[in-house]
């Protein structure tokens, strides 16, 4: 028997919203994303706009001297004013990434694993991030390869500051890691975040938004790139004992999606220690030891021109006592503030597999298990939900909610 008209004209309105509405756009945010590069990149074909649309897409504040007896030598850039036409194509572009690995990766794997809507959430979360964070990190070793970072050991970390100027694959890493770290905003309303995940997404974003911004304005570019990449191998680990763990929830009877997701949580747990350590060391002997014998006693703008145009050259020098002071308190800090939430972390899941464990067996019946178990799968919690949260902020948020 066929639905009833209204029925099918609900239907048709809710598959086609109308045009300008905030479903309209919702849906089709990244196909206008992918319009508004289109227009920008036309604009560089035409010799009227090819000079503003153009900036846009490649790096600018070119700082080389052009010398024709040696081409081999790569350009170097500054950062500047135009960089924020960069930010805004390269938000876009990450915008429209994120759709297409949403539509065409995450969400056939979601309908396959058939979980609840919070744990979809986490998937989701997951599934974009270690993307992002895999790429990153081959960047990373890609630069440290071609820029011969540890050649000369770990004094390349802090030789020649303040630098003159970073490559170009340099400068589009920074540009890149500003851009999709400012493009989850807007992510919060076009995936339509749940309420209980915003604070925790907006506070790890804005952590590594400030970070990233503060080491591109004061010029610590390689001790950043460093750090950034053992933070990320951090999170690769982390994101993928999370999603192996959502696989074994679908795999009951598979010994070896359970295995694996607890051997990926173990292997986290050992190399976040690990990491934490060598991040501290790293950023003790850049800032206090490697820094302090080029330190000045206040910070200086040097505005030059190294190249044929007349475009002047601002170079900064934050190498101050008190600037790599605040610098190193900053990076001890988040250290061990993500240290504390570490283990606030592993406390509560001690704790709750103590509750489950207890109440498993002072249960006067055994009927009334699975009721308790589908009611638990109902509300999307599991004996093993220990590794659905994020542990940079999730012991906070557990701990306000409490208060709360």
């Amino acid at each position: 028997m066929p639905p009833p008209p209204a029925a099918l004209k609900k239907k048709a309105a809710s598959k086609n919203p109308p045009i300008f509405s905030q479903e309209y756009f919702i849906q089709n945010h990244g196909d206008i994303a992918c319009i508004m590069v289109m227009i920008l990149t036309a604009g560089t074909i035409f010799n009227s706009t090819s000079s503003y649309c153009g900036a846009f897409f490649g790096p600018r504040h070119n700082v080389t001297n052009f010398d024709p007896h040696n081409t081999s030598s790569p350009q170097l850039f500054n950062y500047g004013l135009k960089d924020l036409a960069m930010i805004f194509s390269y938000t876009l572009i990450c915008i429209i990434g994120h759709a297409i690995w949403q539509e065409y990766a995450l969400d056939k794997l979601h309908k396959k694993l058939h979980l609840s809507k919070s744990k979809n959430a986490k998937l989701f979360e997951s599934g974009q991030l270690i993307f992002f964070y895999v790429l990153s990190v081959v960047w990373a070793f890609k630069l440290f390869i071609d820029e011969n970072y540890f050649q000369s050991g770990l004094e390349y970390l802090w030789r020649d500051y303040p630098y003159t100027g970073m490559t170009s694959w340099t400068k589009l890493f920074f540009i890149i890691q500003i851009s999709y770290w400012l493009h989850n905003y807007p992510e919060l309303y076009l995936q339509k975040v749940r309420k209980e995940d915003i604070p925790t997404r907006i506070i790890y974003t804005s952590l590594y938004l400030i970070a990233i911004v503060y080491a591109y304005v004061t010029r610590f570019w390689c001790i950043s790139i460093v750090l950034l990449t053992v933070h990320y191998l951090i999170e690769i680990f982390y994101h993928s004992s999370r999603l192996a763990h959502f696989y074994s929830i679908t795999k009951i009877n598979s010994k070896t999606a359970k295995s694996t997701s607890t051997y990926l949580f173990k292997l986290w747990n050992y190399v976040f220690i690990f990491a934490r350590l060598a991040s501290i060391v790293l950023a003790w002997l850049t800032f206090w030891f490697g820094l302090k014998s080029s330190s000045i006693d206040k910070i200086t703008f040097t505005s030059t021109s190294l190249t044929d145009s007349n475009e002047p050259i601002l170079i900064a020098n934050f190498n101050t006592p008190t600037v790599r002071l605040f610098t190193l308190v900053a990076i001890g800090a988040l250290q061990f503030w993500l240290v504390w939430n570490f283990i606030q972390f592993h406390m509560r899941r001690r704790r709750e597999q103590r509750i489950v464990r207890s109440t498993a067996i002072t249960s006067p019946k055994a009927s009334n298990k699975p009721k308790q178990k589908q009611q638990d799968s109902s509300n999307g919690k599991s004996e093993n939900d220990d590794a659905d949260e994020h542990p940079i902020v999730a012991a906070n948020v557990h701990s306000n909610k409490k208060s709360n």
